[in-house]
C-alpha cells in the first residue's frame, strides 16, 4: 500500500470555519465578493463569537445556508457571485459552470431515486477553496418534475477540480423547514376542558 492510502478521503469531511481575514485587514487589491456587515455596524461580536456564529450556521445548515449580513470578518466559506468569472475557465463563465454542476448533479439525484427532474436554474451557492487545485461548492437550485407545477429546491456539494472531472459529494432535496406551533394558554384550556368532559 502507498504512503497516503491509510488517511481518510477529505473530500467528504465537512470542513470548520476559519478566519481569512479581520475585518479592514484585506489586501487592497482583493476583490472580496462577501456580503458582510460594515465594521461600524452592530452587533459587535468578538473575533471568537464570530467564529463561533459561523460553525454553528457551517454546521447545521452543512455549508448551503450562511447568513453572511452577519459578520465583519472574512472566512473560508464564502457566497459565490455569479458575475466574477475568476471561478471558472474559460471560455465558460462562473454562471454556466453552476449551471453545468447542478445539471450533472441532478441527473445523478434522477439516476439514484427514479426519478426524473429537470433543472430550472441556481438559486445561490457558497464555497471554499481547498489546498488543492479544487473548490468545494455548496450549490443550491432549482428542479421541476413534468407532473409538478412547482419547482423543489435541491442542494449539491461539489467538488470542483480545474484538471480533471468534478466529485459529486452529495444532492438532496433541500429539506422543509419544521414548523412549530406556538398555543395560547386558552388552546391549552380549551384541551383540558375536552379532556375532563
Amino acid at each position: 500500500m502507498g504512503v497516503g492510502h491509510d488517511l481518510p478521503d477529505w473530500t467528504t469531511m465537512d470542513v470548520k470555519a476559519y478566519f481569512l481575514y479581520e475585518a479592514g485587514c484585506e489586501p487592497r487589491n482583493m476583490h472580496i465578493p462577501c456580503i458582510r456587515r460594515g465594521e461600524d455596524e452592530g452587533p459587535y461580536y468578538t473575533r471568537e463569537e464570530e467564529k463561533c456564529l459561523m460553525n454553528k450556521q457551517v454546521e447545521e445548515s452543512k455549508g448551503f445556508d450562511i447568513d453572511f449580513k452577519q459578520f465583519r470578518y472574512v472566512f473560508n466559506y464564502k457566497p459565490l457571485d455569479f458575475d466574477d468569472d475568476e471561478m471558472a475557465m474559460e471560455p465558460e463563465t462562473t454562471r454556466e459552470l453552476m449551471d453545468r454542476l447542478s445539471r450533472e448533479s441532478l441527473e445523478g439525484y434522477n439516476e439514484k431515486e427514479a426519478t426524473n427532474y429537470e433543472f430550472v436554474k441556481v438559486t445561490k451557492a457558497n464555497y471554499y477553496d481547498t489546498a488543492t487545485c479544487a473548490t468545494v461548492y455548496f450549490i443550491t437550485y432549482q428542479g421541476k418534475a413534468s407532473s409538478d407545477d412547482e419547482p423543489k429546491d435541491f442542494r449539491a456539494k461539489v467538488i470542483h477540480y480545474y484538471h480533471e472531472p468534478a466529485k459529486y459529494i452529495s444532492c438532496d432535496m433541500k429539506p422543509a423547514k419544521n414548523v412549530h406551533f406556538i398555543e395560547t394558554a386558552e388552546d391549552e384550556d380549551a384541551k383540558r376542558t375536552k379532556i375532563d368532559k
